[in-house]
């Protein structure tokens, strides 16, 4: 097997240097892999240009390793190449909703056993305005959170880093609302939205089963919106509460916003579809996220890629 190793050095988890090498001495030294090559990326896009310039069958497997900005550039490089050549993730990131909602492996022994057993499943991927990303495509209420972390923060506090940096902005992030257009063949609307949440697994925001409907082979994404209704709740305080639910209470409410006007709960809508159109009059203003990364503003489009990438999954789901 040759195998093409894309790594960020400066991943969330900088310890995953010590489990990459074990990989690649166990992989070479039991004979699974005959050539392993490394590529460090050093700045953004590098990921994405290397993956870009891999042609058909000239690598067995291509290993992304760091955090999810870093598989986001090696899926696009991919999607860019069409080399077709499977994937594997070895999640080094601070957040890694991808690689957690799928069991994905990151220790030594289990990662080469998954590489050895050879198990594939074909994922969907999701394109939004012409850039693909593999988990999340949102906007609105803490999407800049993200944004606002700095890495150094990210490296030392992990997700607490987030967590602080949530805190630090809620106060204006709950006073505020985008105007909303929203266009699919299962949900039309038009109204105040505080947050949309485009995904194609279960977890989210290192929320586990979130999009509890979740199938990352169906051809549909899940769709989570959070509504205004000022008029008939007192906002501030309900978000509040919501923020402190816990996560089977929250899974519940979102469960019970698939009933749209007849919810118990109005804030939440869910649903599924395979394409949807977002536009405001304020796009402009409006900063979007594709897998925890800055992308660009609205208006946005998103389509799914029926099983576009084949994906190296444990031999046990």
């Amino acid at each position: 097997m040759r195998i093409q190793v894309i790594v960020n050095p400066n991943a969330g988890r900088r310890n995953i240097q010590k489990q990459l090498e074990k990989i690649i001495g166990r992989l070479l030294l039991s004979g699974v892999a005959s050539d392993i090559r490394v590529l460090a990326t050093k700045a953004r896009q590098d990921a994405t240009k290397a993956a870009a310039a891999l042609l058909p069958d000239q690598f067995d497997l291509v290993i992304a390793c760091g955090g999810d900005g870093t598989i986001n550039e090696v899926i696009n490089g991919l999607m860019c190449s069409g080399s077709h050549i499977p994937l594997a993730i070895l999640a080094a990131g601070t957040s890694n909703d991808f690689a957690t909602s799928l069991r994905l492996p990151d220790e030594a022994d289990a990662f080469c056993d998954m590489v050895q057993h050879g198990c594939y499943r074909d994922i969907d991927i999701g394109c939004a305005n012409g850039r693909y990303f593999i988990n999340v495509a949102s906007f609105g209420m803490f999407t800049e959170v993200a944004h606002n972390t700095v890495q150094e923060q990210k490296n030392v506090f992990g997700l607490l880093a987030y967590y602080l940096q949530g805190i630090k902005d809620a106060p204006t992030e709950l006073a505020s609302s985008i105007p909303l257009q929203i266009c699919s063949e299962e949900y039309n609307a038009e109204g105040d939205f505080h947050l949309c949440l485009v995904v194609n697994s279960m977890s989210v925001g290192s929320i586990r089963k979130l999009m509890y409907k979740a199938d990352v082979s169906d051809g549909v994404f899940d769709v989570l919106l959070l509504r205004k209704r000022s008029r008939n709740l007192a906002l501030q305080q309900r978000l509040e509460q919501l923020c402190r639910l816990q996560p089977a209470e929250l899974f519940a409410r979102i469960k019970s916003g698939e009933s749209d006007e007849t919810a118990r709960d109005p804030l939440f809508h869910y649903f599924q579809t395979a394409h949807i159109e977002f536009t405001s009059p304020v796009g402009e203003s409006v900063e979007t996220d594709l897998d925890g990364e800055a992308f660009g503003h609205l208006p946005m489009t998103v389509d799914v890629k029926k099983q576009a990438i084949r994906l190296l999954i444990p031999n046990n789901i």
